[in-house]
């Protein structure tokens, strides 16, 4: 068994503001290298879940910011960890495709307007409206061309509620409840890490019977938030149509300035920006 593990760093337990990567003082250091280690212990419960389930081969994306959160000394030493400047390799999800028999995702967050959720932004807008998603139900749409099922998700109240109302039988591990949209009642680290390796299993022994979230197409895309992740939302850059949410997608983010999909030669990334 193949697993492809997503991972965000909003939904984990004990985070509920947006890190501040200008702020160098040793306080703001401080609590951001806390935020690593308790998204790396999460994450590392599902990966050492998958591999209690049978999985032969575990890939975990490190997909928030500058995609170098994970403390990588601290994961099972059996997983691969796909890290560095997102979106400047072949995808947002790179080197999933049709092989992976499962996708979980780890620390999502709520879509840009859901009230009372921690940290929430970012809005796809699927054919006027028709469909909303998350960066979390995006990753699993994206999966679902591919065939693959999504079969657990952790993060906040009401991330997890927006999958369980999309795909069935998807495993929701809740490990905090929004309060406010920067506050939350957590899990405490050890909880949550219990909760999130129960619930991978389970979903990885029911993946069978969960399908794979696919949006039929052809695909009306467009993304809306704004500079501060703050409402009023506006729409970023041009709608674009394609057959499905994987074409289109890609589509989309290549036309924005901050991405550099399919580079071969280096452009002046330096770490951290």
């Amino acid at each position: 068994m193949k697993v492809y593990i997503q991972t965000d760093i909003e939904g984990v337990a004990g985070f509920c503001f947006f890190e501040n990567r200008k702020d160098k003082n040793y306080e703001n250091i401080l609590h951001r290298q806390r935020m690593y280690r308790l998204f790396t212990a999460e994450v590392n419960a599902a990966v050492t879940a998958a591999f209690e389930s049978g999985a032969d081969e575990v890939y975990v994306n490190d997909s928030h910011g500058t995609g170098y959160n994970l403390i990588f000394e601290e994961l099972d030493s059996r997983c691969k960890v796909i890290h560095g400047d997102n979106c400047s390799g072949p995808h947002w999800l790179p080197k999933l495709d049709s092989t992976f028999d499962a996708v979980v995702l780890i620390g999502m967050h709520a879509m840009g307007g859901t009230k009372c959720a921690i940290t929430a932004h970012s809005l796809w807008v699927v054919n006027d409206g028709a469909i909303k998603l998350s960066e979390g139900t995006m990753a699993a749409a994206i999966a679902g061309d591919f065939g693959v099922p999504a079969v657990c998700v952790s993060g906040d109240d009401k991330i997890c509620a927006e999958f369980a109302e999309k795909i069935d039988g998807i495993e929701t591990a809740v490990v905090k409840e929004a309060l406010a949209p920067h506050q939350a009642c957590t899990l405490m680290p050890e909880a949550s890490r219990k909760l999130i390796a129960e619930k991978v299993k389970k979903g990885l022994a029911n993946l069978k019977n969960i399908k794979p979230f696919k949006i039929a197409g052809p695909v009306k895309l467009a993304l809306y938030d704004s500079d501060n992740h703050a409402p009023p939302l506006k729409q970023i850059g041009e709608a674009v149509t394609a057959d499905n949410m994987n074409e289109a997608f890609l589509k989309y983010e290549k036309a924005m300035p901050w991405t550099k999909f399919d580079s071969e030669e280096p452009y002046g990334f330096v770490f951290p920006y």
